[in-house]
């Protein structure tokens, strides 16, 4: 089975553009037999990155006030927007499951979301990050449990995924070892310092490939937009670095090895293929999923020590 990671730099702020910019490389790559296609955190409409540099903790401040606002106003409604119902087609023409980062409004609130689209164009399921990290809190909401699931994609087992640093919570990854997962998304805002450590950890821990999907996010891009849209152009608190996110997509095997990327610094697709039967191999000695989890323990009150 092949997999790929689409890892490019959003059109900020521009949910449509976003995705029409995706969506052709999705129809691109499509045709080379791929059989899940991965992307960034809230790659649509873009991860919040104005937080740091605009004093984004200021209390009532009208220029947050404003952001907030145009975040919300790109963040996609599962059940009302044109472009989930683009998304949707496109898996369904394509023969290909679709999991990436989105931001989702719900009410006022604004989620980090997974979403999961099958080759039916069904919604398989939505993750929503279960704790926003640091600045992201300013914009985020916190998720809850109905994510935490996996989803048929072989005979041998399941896809699951979570959404950046929730990656790190061990009861969050024992909740998907528990469904059988085989592979495991992991998406990231984008930077090889968040991925080159924990997708190796994990692919170690659960035995399975992990396909670690950043993004791109140019300190020009986020500058330019700030200055256009809001007259923000406070250049004592921008970075001097070409990027605040450099990407970092990686696809791990079962045994810890790099089987594609890390891609930095610049946009591109990923390829992999999958053997399930790797992860059988690699689970003989270590089934996190299975003999080796001892949850008929662990799923007990240890009052008793």
């Amino acid at each position: 089975m092949k997999v790929a990671i689409i890892q490019i730099e959003p059109v900020f702020l521009n949910a449509q553009k976003t995705w029409n910019k995706l969506k052709e490389k999705i129809l691109e790559i499509s045709e080379q037999g791929v059989e899940l296609i991965t992307w960034g955190e809230t790659l649509i409409p873009g991860y919040p990155s104005w937080l740091s540099i605009t004093q984004g903790a200021k209390f009532n401040d009208s220029i947050q006030k404003k952001l907030y606002q145009r975040y919300w106003s790109e963040s996609l409604d599962l059940k009302n927007s044109s472009i989930i119902v683009e998304m949707r087609e496109l898996a369904k023409k394509t023969n290909v499951m679709l999991m990436g980062g989105i931001a989702e409004k719900g009410g006022s609130s604004i989620y980090c979301t997974l979403l999961t689209i099958g080759k039916n164009g069904e919604i398989l399921g939505r993750h929503r990050k279960l704790k926003p990290t640091y600045e992201e809190r300013l914009v985020w909401a916190d998720g809850d449990e109905l994510g935490l699931k996996t989803y048929p994609i072989t005979s041998e087992g399941n896809v699951g995924g979570l959404n950046c640093w929730e990656n790190w919570l061990p009861l969050a990854r024992a909740a998907l070892h528990l469904q059988g997962e085989i592979i495991h998304v992991s998406v990231w805002p984008g930077s090889l310092s968040l991925t080159k450590e924990i997708t190796k950890f994990m692919a170690l821990e659960g035995r399975y490939y992990v396909i670690s999907a950043s993004g791109l996010l140019s300190a020009k891009t986020v500058h330019e937009f700030l200055a256009e849209e809001y007259s923000f152009t406070d250049e004592s608190l921008y970075t001097k670095n070409q990027y605040y996110q450099n990407g970092g997509s990686m696809i791990m095997d079962p045994a810890g090895n790099v089987i594609s990327g890390p891609l930095i610094d610049q946009e591109g697709v990923l390829f992999a293929d999958i053997d399930p039967k790797k992860v059988i191999e690699e689970r003989q000695n270590l089934d996190i999923s299975g003999h080796y989890s001892r949850f008929d323990i662990f799923n007990k009150p240890l009052d008793h020590l």
